[in-house]
């Protein structure tokens, strides 16, 4: 009995040895986020290739959302530090389905409360069908090489975003 636990512990050492290299490969895996152009509230078309070689933050947003109103105050802070600094870019992506939310009550939210970061009209082409978002607020940090880094469910604080940022430098 004795030598059959030996062998089998051998075993499993054994395999998890072998083992060790492909999980490690795979906890370190990031999915390369593809290229997408949207409408800024500038008018100006805007792809995330404009900012390659950059730590980019996207936060996926609806003016109707109480949650995504309740952070808007620390991407604002965050906007005005990333625009001084340049350490990263942050896009902010206006879900707007043509119902609940719309080009129009996403501006006027954010000219009725004075924010001043980009913002993109997002129909679902990017919370939708590449990130396959399960509600918002979400936001996600892509690393410069253009990887998802890490993300974001539900509120985010100014801190934990430019822990973030740093974390995908």
């Amino acid at each position: 009995m004795r030598w059959n636990i030996g062998i089998v512990l051998g075993i499993c050492l054994l395999v998890g040895l072998v083992l060790l290299p492909y999980q490690a490969a795979a906890e370190t895996e990031k999915p390369l986020v593809p290229n997408f152009t949207l409408m800024s509230n500038r008018g100006e078309p805007v792809s995330l290739s404009d900012y390659a070689g950059k730590v980019v933050v996207l936060n996926f947003w609806a003016s109707w959302c109480p949650p995504c109103r309740a952070e808007m105050p620390d991407f604002q802070r965050l906007h005005e530090e990333l625009e001084e600094t340049g350490e990263a870019v942050l896009l902010m992506l206006n879900q707007i389905d043509g119902f609940r939310e719309t080009v129009a009550s996403g501006e006027k939210y954010l000219t009725d409360n004075g924010f001043t970061f980009l913002n993109l009209h997002d129909d679902g082409t990017v919370g939708g069908r590449i990130f396959g978002l399960p509600g918002i607020p979400v936001t996600v940090v892509i690393d410069p090489d253009g990887y998802m880094d890490n993300y974001i469910i539900g509120p985010a604080s100014y801190a934990a975003v430019k822990h973030l940022i740093e974390e995908a430098k």
